[in-house]
């Protein structure tokens, strides 16, 4: 986040609340897991209500949002960059050790649920720091290839050629979705921890096959370039060019989807089983990034877009509190859902139902806007935020504020 407190570009923290929506819609439907469960649990008839939600899920939600988030980072990390450099401080020093902290606090989250986040961020903020020199087309080609995920896509196709087969095989996942299934539902808070230490290599394995964490330092790359181009802090010029590139990306999007929907009524009509070839599998695989980073763009970019209309305005920018403090609220959601779902508290995991659990997140984000709204009017900063930016700096940092907080405004967007 910007260094000065005051100083906040509403658009930059809305956007940054939206982002954790989704997330907390994508973690609670499926009883805040974050790994694969036994099959029985997807396939399983909740009723025309969860089948929409999860739709929604997969179709609109799944690999978006965090994407956001992500591209966010990369922002703010010009930002930041920008902020010490101007105050003659050391960057290199300051961020890293900013990292280091951020890297802390990642360990511990995922000790508490191993799907955090923070721990795959840190060592790509590090290689963040490498690429800041790196020329502005450079960034916008490499972060382009990369949130396009074309490298993997590259690899599993020269593997398929030479071996005949997908690279990146799970041969052991019924039984890792029934050890998972198994310790959400019954395991004690302990053991709990000590299973989500010994989930690294399974969580790195699927950064790297998935080709998660390549396409999240794409999205990097691209919130850095954004950064420089300086687009958010003169919005009322670049809203000609967002507006276009909001276009563009609705024709790519359009014609993707139009090619889906032909495959599947091809694959339907003429009984082809595309899903039984492998480069049919592989196709379809490349057109989801394709999918998946489209959306991520024109959500970014149309959500911009809505903050220059007044009653979209007004009804966003409550999200902008919560942006404020986006790690509290991050592991605040965490907070939520283990004492909601897992052993150790109440118990509901598979025992409701994912609308249900649509309508819980619901719940939970509007405490969240009314919790993030009261505490920014006493505070500077979130509580998380606050011991981050004072350890930065190895020294307390202002807290409590003293006089009335200023209104925010449409020309602060």
């Amino acid at each position: 986040m910007p260094l000065n407190p005051t100083n906040r570009i509403t658009t930059i923290d809305a956007l940054r609340g939206f982002a954790l929506f989704g997330i907390l819609y994508a973690h609670m439907i499926l009883w805040y897991s974050a790994g694969a469960l036994p099959e029985h649990l997807y396939r399983d008839n909740y009723g025309i209500a969860s089948g929409f939600v999860e739709t929604i899920y997969f179709t609109l939600i799944l690999a978006k949002f965090f994407s956001i988030f992500s591209f966010l980072f990369g922002l703010s990390f010009y930002i930041q960059m920008k902020s010490l450099m101007q105050r003659n401080d050391n960057f290199i020093l300051r961020f890293s050790w900013r990292l280091a902290i951020l890297g802390v606090i990642g360990l511990i989250h995922h000790a508490l649920w191993r799907g955090d986040i923070l721990s795959i961020y840190v060592p790509l903020g590090f290689l963040l720091i490498f690429a800041r020199n790196l020329s502005d087309r450079a960034i916008l080609i490499i972060g382009t290839i990369l949130i396009l995920n074309i490298p993997t896509k590259i690899y599993e196709c020269i593997f398929l050629y030479t071996h005949g087969a997908m690279p990146f095989a799970e041969p052991n996942i019924k039984q890792e979705s029934a050890h998972y299934y198994d310790i959400i539902k019954n395991a004690p808070f302990v053991e709990v921890v000590v299973d989500n230490m010994k989930a690294w290599p399974v969580k790195i394995n699927y950064q790297l096959s998935s080709g998660r964490l390549i396409i999240t330092f794409g999205f990097f790359l691209l919130g850095m370039f954004v950064g420089r181009m300086q687009w958010f802090e003169k919005l009322n010029e670049t809203k000609p060019l967002i507006k276009k590139i909001w276009k563009k990306i609705s024709l790519v999007l359009m014609a993707a989807i139009a090619i889906a929907i032909c495959l599947a009524v091809l694959n339907l009509s003429l009984d082809l089983h595309l899903e039984k070839n492998l480069w049919a599998t592989w196709a379809v695989g490349f057109l989801v990034e394709i999918l998946n980073a489209g959306l991520t763009l024109f959500y970014i970019t149309g959500f911009t877009l809505l903050m220059f209309r007044a009653k979209w305005n007004k009804f966003l920018s409550p999200l902008a509190n919560i942006g404020k403090m986006a790690l509290t609220s991050y592991l605040m959601q965490t907070l939520f859902g283990l004492l909601l779902f897992y052993s150790f508290g109440f118990g509901l995991f598979a025992k409701t139902t994912p609308a249900i659990n649509f309508l819980i997140s619901i719940g939970i984000f509007s405490i969240q806007i009314v919790f993030s709204r009261w505490w920014l009017n006493h505070f500077y900063y979130g509580p998380v935020e606050w011991l981050w930016r004072s350890a930065t700096f190895l020294k307390p940092q202002k807290m409590i504020k003293t006089e009335a907080p200023l209104a925010l405004t449409t020309t602060q967007i």
